[in-house]
């Protein structure tokens, strides 16, 4: 009986904090983006490192050209190479009073935000073909209309040599416990945890490495379920 009266208050919870991000949309993003990617800031350093040591488009060393889909509260700012040109492209711009916060804590007036694109992923109107050194996307797959749309424009985009970063939950398909609280959320708030390297595999890009890493603080699991 006891893990009923749980998954009752789990499910209260979500709920809850759902109704509350409709309202204050844009204060909860900035406070829970913070505390989800304070969780995997050390993986995210070196990942970031990794992929950036091959980037081959950029052989004249000029800025680099950043693209980067679901900005957020621009966490991934402080990652980004020295005098970097960045392009942001999310479905809305409420996020902007918090980015530039961001900016300003991370010191990065270095970087030059030189346009922001409010389009969904599927199209990136304005963007050309050709045109990014790196693309940047974190947990935004699960929220998309059309997962093969959204790699295609990202092949698009990139200059030949460019690489992508990404960081995407999954569906845990070798842990039971996890995958019976994913599948329990999935109920609750939709379509969430879905298998991520079977959908990035079928993407177009040339070259592909994908890597597991857990996040084993449950209460950023969550958060990150009810942003998605």
């Amino acid at each position: 009986m006891v893990w009923l009266y749980l998954l009752g208050g789990l499910i209260l919870v979500l709920v809850t904090l759902q109704c509350l991000m409709k309202i204050y949309f844009g204060a909860i993003l900035n406070l829970i983006m913070n505390f989800i990617h304070s969780n995997i800031e050390t993986v995210k350093a070196k990942l970031f490192d990794e992929a950036i040591s091959k980037i081959k488009s950029n052989k004249k060393n000029d800025r680099l050209e950043i693209l980067e889909l679901g900005i957020g509260t621009g966490e991934n700012f402080r990652h980004f190479p020295k005098g970097s040109n960045v392009t942001i492209l999310d479905k809305t711009d409420l996020f902007l009073p918090y980015l530039n916060e961001s900016i300003k804590k991370n010191n990065r007036n270095d970087l030059n935000v030189s346009k922001l694109v409010v389009s969904k992923a599927e199209e990136m109107v304005g963007i050309e073909s050709d045109s990014m050194d790196l693309v940047v996307h974190t947990f935004i797959l699960c929220s998309v209309d059309d997962h093969l749309k959204v790699m295609n424009q990202v092949y698009r985009v990139l200059k030949p040599g460019g690489v992508c970063i990404f960081m995407e939950h999954s569906i845990d398909n070798e842990n039971k416990p996890r995958k019976i609280l994913q599948k329990i959320m999935t109920v609750v708030l939709g379509d969430r945890f879905l298998d991520m390297r079977k959908i990035i595999s079928s993407g177009p890009l040339e070259e592909l490495q994908l890597k597991n890493y857990e996040m084993n603080n449950i209460l950023a699991v969550i958060l990150q379920e009810v942003l998605s």
